[in-house]
């Protein structure tokens, strides 16, 4: 038989398959079914396709994997729940201000080292299974039937009411069917936003003057306090009224913060915080024509997104920051600037007041100790949860020991305890341990608390809880309250008198980018602003 021949008889190559890519499409088949990702059947159909289509020429295969690599990174995002790669180009100017040793911390949050140790063992497990048969078939298969199931479960289970009123649209919906219904809500609810107000009319007379201190503190939420175990701190027990279901409506500091300063009226959209806004609803301004010079504090620069100076420029504050230079600086923080004692310079700021006479003060002080990322100085190096806790413990003691120097001077203050957001302590589908850009149910819902304090003021009754949904315009009710009811000029005070008539606000949160809404026991997300879908459960 001549070479021709033979060449003529030989058998055809066996096709070469997905080769490694098996490896790709195995864990995001076992990812999609531990409910870690999603999965577009489509997409990956067509991706395993193109890995599929018999190249002879090695140029072309060469060609192929290097388009493949990207497109597979790509692709696999696609069926994260984490939020669009467009937002993480939108905060690179930030990320590359973090500090390395807390962009490794972030990394390895997004691959665990037990993720590592299972795809070592599945990518062994293949190395066999290849020399036996044929993986790809079964990978082809499963592809396959992973999307006949993706298939079957994107078929719609409910839609919301068809409605006018905010009411109307609170019924069940498990689909991304009925966006045209929830952007009518988001809207309706914005509409209904603009038109409320709480007017701060009533100057406290000589006898019920008082000072306010906002607590604002970076990176608290009830969810990070139930994790770390702190629910029942000593710090809790010291307030007179709790709100239970408060929404922060952001996930930033920046935000939380002018959120903040517009308590006099309804909650405004992300976009109109940086927009000019009505003199009646900016709340420090309204307390300064009732005769209140304001006060500035942070134990940190506030350079870091330019926090300092966006305060600044939107929130209508325009004190002083108060000085920091000589302060014991207890942490670095995550972007390596200083991080100075709660307690030093809550003391030092105090201890400047009880010297001053005349008019009382709204003092706003802003607090990074529970940022993540930081790192406790003098200490034994601790990340994620366990710094968390050690932190979030020294800061309940301070505050704790701080409320009762409070108690010991002759001065009449509110203190308002209103963390900025959570600290996304636990993460989600969507986002890892620490991470912000979604304003998430478990970041949103902050605990909110009050404390009066005065000499010889009693509290009559239990602690007053405020168990219906509230935002920022609550605290405005509330010192309106408090200058209606001349807390001050008695011995005495009803907790419960004092929360009644909380305006209610809906569940709606709101980043650049992002919109998370509750209705109904769910919760329903939009990136675009146009689409919406269930936010991922844990």
């Amino acid at each position: 038989m001549t070479t021709a021949d033979a060449q003529a008889h030989k058998p055809p190559a066996a096709h070469p398959g997905l080769g490694w890519w098996n490896l790709y499409f195995i864990l995001k088949v076992m990812l999609y079914f531990l409910g870690r990702i999603d999965f577009h059947a489509l997409e990956n159909i067509s991706f395993a396709g193109l890995l599929l289509i018999p190249l002879r020429n090695r140029f072309l295969i060469v060609a192929r994997q290097i388009i493949a690599v990207p497109l597979g990174i790509w692709l696999f995002h696609y069926d994260s729940f984490l939020p669009p790669l467009d937002r993480l180009f939108a905060q690179l100017d930030q990320l590359l201000a973090f500090e390395p040793a807390y962009l490794l911390e972030l990394l390895l949050r997004f691959v665990p080292g037990n993720a590592l140790l299972a795809l070592g063992l599945v990518t062994v497990a293949y190395y066999f299974a290849a020399k036996l048969f044929r993986v790809s078939v079964i990978v082809v298969l499963a592809l396959f039937a992973t999307g006949f199931q993706t298939v079957e479960n994107s078929f719609p289970v409910a839609a919301i009411a068809q409605g006018t009123s905010q009411n109307a649209a609170l019924a069940t919906a498990t689909d991304t069917g009925n966006d045209r219904n929830l952007n009518n809500y988001l809207n309706e609810f914005f509409a209904n936003e603009r038109s409320r107000q709480v007017p701060l009319q009533r100057s406290p007379d000589t006898n019920n003057r008082f000072d306010i201190l906002f607590l604002s503190v970076c990176s608290l939420a009830w969810d990070d306090m139930e994790i770390t175990g702190v629910t029942g701190h000593p710090l809790m027990q010291q307030f007179d009224i709790i709100f239970d279901q408060f929404n922060a409506a952001t996930s930033y500091s920046g935000p939380a913060l002018l959120r903040l300063s517009r308590a006099s009226c309804g909650q405004p959209s992300h976009k109109a915080l940086y927009e000019s806004t009505a003199p009646e609803c900016r709340l420090f301004e309204n307390l300064a024509r009732l005769g209140y010079q304001e006060a500035l504090l942070m134990n940190h620069d506030g350079v870091f997104n330019s926090l300092l100076e966006r305060t600044r420029q939107f929130s209508g504050i325009d004190a002083p920051l108060f000085p920091q230079d000589g302060l014991e600086v207890t942490q670095k923080a995550f972007a390596g600037s200083p991080v100075y004692s709660d307690l030093e310079l809550l003391s030092r700021w105090w201890s400047a007041r009880l010297q001053e006479q005349g008019k009382p003060v709204v003092a706003l002080y802003n607090s990074a100790t529970l940022h993540d990322g930081n790192r406790i100085l003098h200490h034994k190096p601790v990340f994620g949860v366990e710094s968390y806790r050690l932190r979030i413990n020294t800061l309940f003691d301070e505050l704790n020991q701080f409320i009762k120097q409070l108690q010991k001077s002759d001065r009449n203050i509110v203190v308002v305890l209103i963390p900025e957001h959570g600290g996304g302590l636990r993460g989600d589908k969507m986002q890892i341990s620490g991470m912000r850009e979604i304003p998430s149910p478990s970041i949103t819902h902050i605990p909110v608390a009050v404390k009066l304090i005065g000499p010889g003021l009693q509290r009559r009754g239990a602690v007053a809880r405020v168990p219906q949904a509230t935002s920022h315009m609550s605290l405005a009710q509330l010192i309106d309250n408090i200058i209606e009811q001349g807390v001050f000029s008695g011995r005495n005070f009803s907790a419960a008198d004092l929360a009644r008539g909380m305006p209610e606000t809906p569940s709606v949160s709101q980043n650049e980018g992002s919109t998370v809404i509750a209705l109904d026991n769910q919760y329903f997300i939009s990136l675009d602003n146009e689409d919406w879908s269930q936010y991922p459960a844990q």
